[in-house]
């Protein structure tokens, strides 16, 4: 009896894993068109629960509501909490928005239409942010699916609660994606 070999095995499922990434389509998915700002510092992000299609930036270079809709950007007053990981912003009155960026916190990895999104890092430290459609899974489907981001020092990513939206926003880069029709 030959004993198992676990070096082989998990270069084996690492050759798989790397492989099935590589056929994943890169770019704006079906159906989504996208729009890129410079963000110098980026910190921290979060969709209002509110107004679903309000963005809260929070960066070095200070607060700002992004209108993921009209793709226009507020500089706003506002405060935050790193430790709550809550903001307030001028324009969404009283409302604590949750944000999610270097200290915790989490924005949905899942919209209500069934796509959802993962991060995969096989050439750490670059990382990739993969959309999956329609409850495809990327390992399964990779055709299916779409790299949205494929980069470095990814802060936060995630839906809105309505869905319609979604953000990556990395060091000094902040992409918003917004569902057509």
């Amino acid at each position: 009896m030959n004993p198992i070999n676990l070096n082989e095995i998990e270069a084996a499922n690492r050759k798989r894993l790397l492989d099935c990434v590589r056929r994943i389509p890169k770019g704006v998915p079906a159906g989504w068109e996208r729009t890129l700002f410079a963000v110098g510092g980026l910190m921290y992000l979060g969709f209002s629960n509110l107004q679903t299609e309000k963005l809260i930036v929070i960066s070095a270079q200070g607060q700002r509501v992004i209108d993921c809709r009209a793709g226009e950007k507020t500089r706003c007053d506002g405060n935050y909490d790193a430790d709550d990981l809550i903001a307030l912003a001028g324009g969404l009155g009283e409302e604590l928005v949750p944000i999610a960026g270097e200290e915790g916190g989490g924005l949905r990895r899942c919209s209500k239409a069934g796509d959802s999104l993962v991060s995969a890092a096989p050439l750490w430290p670059k990382e990739q942010i993969i959309f999956m459609p329609e409850f495809a899974l990327w390992h399964e489907s990779p055709e299916k699916c779409t790299v949205i981001f494929d980069g470095y020092e990814i802060k936060a990513f995630g839906f809105s609660r309505c869905g319609a939206y979604m953000a990556v926003g990395s060091a000094d880069t902040l992409a918003i994606f917004k569902r057509l029709g």
